[in-house]
């Protein structure tokens, strides 16, 4: 027990019960308060709380069951044990059902109620101490937004700490789905700019054209359709943070238009002959090697070193794989509370099969796996074979001819198209079962079409 004595609050219209109470409490070390009536231990306890309260249960005016009820509306967990005179195991068995902790039947000898008290305070502590500790471990493994405690993780949670503090440009490396937009997410929600917008850009969805307008925006009559003036997404951005994903799709044109701007520190509209003042913090994405871009000559230099202050690398599932339960532990919380499922978890053989799989969506792939097992649970437990595509990688029912041969592009756009095809040209889905994010699929769709209007 800690040394502040806990604050009881005891109920009885017997006036002989709530001094007997009172003095014994006194004695116990307990701070007791007594009432004769239900209606002023409720006054009381809205006002100051308690850490016990102890009613019984037939009184006039307001009875025990009353007073359970309203306790309840107020505080849903301090423990209540109610007292029956009647020996009626009915009575104590309504007052648990309606939320009461115990009960204990009249006339009791206090040395009882006192043992009954501890028992009940004690484990109200630990169920607290428990929550506080599960907070503290969700906390710890609940980095800005990000569950992992591998060394990999915590290294990945301090440049980000270190990083958000300042207002360089920086670019986010990893393979897709590992979560690259969350940690660009961080850097500005933990960031001094965080009171400001944050605004993501999706690079490889867009053509050069199309990405100049809505970065730099346009005035009325720029071109064709540009029926009002447009303001771009650096000036939406302005004082916050400005997101480019994917950033190796942009053009070399592109690259130095954007490299002007934020050196030069504005911005100017298509179709306008003067340029906007604007105040925004670069944070670029990749799943590519952009050095090794540079190295090609597919990435300039000069547009890659203006945003490389700090390189911030995200790992792959590959490289933290024992965070594989606790990320499974969240997300089948999670989905199980969307979707109203009563789950509680994998099985072990299943929860082996997810640990040792490879993963190549990462989380994003990882997570998909468990919504859709959550959402097609036939139990409280989960189970996962393995998706067929990775059992059977080396027997794929594909038949080839031995006198007629294709390029892998021809083979990749044939298979693309009849995947979109079986789904109805929905290209989330097909992105799904190709093992691709969608924005790979539209560049590959966009490259597609280049060649076959070549």
């Amino acid at each position: 027990m800690s040394d502040k004595a806990p604050r009881v609050l005891f109920v009885d219209d017997d006036l002989v019960t709530c001094r007997v109470m009172q003095r014994n409490c006194d004695n116990a070390n307990y701070h007791c308060q007594s009432f004769q009536n239900a209606q002023d231990c409720l006054s009381a306890f809205s006002k100051e709380g308690a850490d016990v309260v102890i009613t019984d249960l037939r009184m006039p005016g307001m009875n025990g069951f009353d007073l359970l009820s309203e306790i309840r509306k107020v505080d849903t967990e301090v423990p209540v044990l109610v007292m029956t005179g009647y020996s009626s195991v009915e009575n104590a068995v309504e007052a648990m059902k309606r939320g009461a902790s115990d009960f204990i039947k009249k006339p009791f000898d206090f040395a009882e109620l006192r043992l009954l008290m501890e028992r009940t305070l004690k484990a109200t502590r630990l169920r607290n101490e428990n929550r506080l500790l599960k907070k503290r471990l969700d906390d710890e493994r609940h980095h800005f937004g990000m569950i992992g405690d591998t060394a990999v993780m915590k290294t990945l949670f301090n440049t980000i700490e270190k990083v958000a503090e300042v207002s360089c440009s920086a670019i986010i490396s990893g393979e897709s789905g590992t979560g690259k937009e969350l940690v660009a997410r961080a850097l500005h929600d933990y960031s001094p700019r965080k009171d400001e917008p944050f605004v993501a850009v999706d690079c490889g969805a867009l053509t050069t054209t199309l990405l100049e307008s809505e970065l730099f925006g346009h005035e009325k009559g720029a071109f064709t359709g540009a029926t009002q003036r447009k303001y771009g997404l650096m000036e939406q951005a302005d004082g916050g943070t400005l997101f480019l994903d994917e950033i190796c799709n942009i053009s070399d044109t592109m690259q130095i238009k954007l490299m002007r701007a934020l050196e030069s520190g504005s911005v100017t509209r298509v179709g306008a002959a003067s340029s906007v003042p604007v105040d925004v913090r670069v944070i670029a994405a990749s799943n590519r090697n952009l050095e090794q871009m540079v190295e090609e000559g597919t990435l300039r230099h000069d547009f890659y070193h203006r945003l490389n202050v700090v390189n911030i690398h995200v790992p792959s599932l590959s490289e933290r794989r024992e965070d594989i339960p606790a990320l499974i532990e969240v997300l089948v919380r999670e989905f199980a509370q969307r979707y109203s499922r009563q789950v509680q978890g994998f099985d072990k053989a299943s929860m082996q099969r997810l640990y040792a799989a490879s993963w190549p969506g990462n989380v994003r792939e990882l997570r998909n796996t468990i919504e859709r097992s959550v959402i097609l649970a036939e139990g409280p437990i989960l189970h996962w074979e393995g998706e067929s595509s990775q059992q059977s990688r080396s027997n794929l029912p594909v038949q080839f001819s031995e006198h007629e041969f294709f390029s892998l592009n021809e083979l990749e756009q044939e298979y693309i198209h009849h995947v979109l095809r079986c789904f109805n040209g929905k290209k989330t889905r097909a992105a799904e079962v190709l093992g691709i994010d969608k924005t790979t699929l539209w560049r590959k769709l966009r490259r597609l079409e280049t060649d076959e209007a070549v």
